[in-house]
């Protein structure tokens, strides 16, 4: 089971994270589970991707034993350090894949994104938008 982002926490952590002068153009809920980790959710992660005017900002959430949902690390991609985003799959149940440089080393995800009930409202369609975005940005001239 995934963890539920409702609008008001969404809101809440974008307003801690972002700059001066940057907004939130789209937010996804996507999950990250090991092919170790034999789908037990304690090993599993839930990502809070938000793509802003000026970067992609990956929140990472573990689900804990004891110590229940917690917020686990922040990644703030600026544009020009990423080098793919890319949504792939069928239907409702789509995968979403970044690749950047980021400040504490590489970063290569493949992310779960469903649609539905208990997910961000346009959580699909959202991730399709941060894709097309990020084709846009490469396409300008540097």
């Amino acid at each position: 089971m995934s963890l539920f982002f409702s609008d008001l926490y969404v809101d809440t952590v974008a307003k801690g994270l972002l700059q001066p002068g940057e907004q939130v153009l789209h937010r996804v809920s996507a999950s990250h589970a090991p092919w170790w980790s034999m789908g037990i959710p304690m090993f599993g992660s839930q990502y809070l991707v938000l793509a802003t005017s000026q970067r992609l900002v990956l929140v990472r959430h573990k689900k804990g034993f004891l110590t229940g949902d917690r917020m686990e690390s922040v990644d703030a991609l600026p544009w020009s350090s990423i080098s793919e985003v890319k949504m792939s799959g069928m239907f409702a149940k789509k995968k979403m894949r970044v690749k950047a440089q980021g400040s504490s080393g590489p970063v290569d995800l493949s992310l779960g994104v469903s649609g539905g009930f208990l997910e961000i409202p346009k959580n699909v369609d959202d991730g399709k938008a941060i894709a097309q975005r990020f084709g846009q940005i490469r396409a300008l001239p540097a």
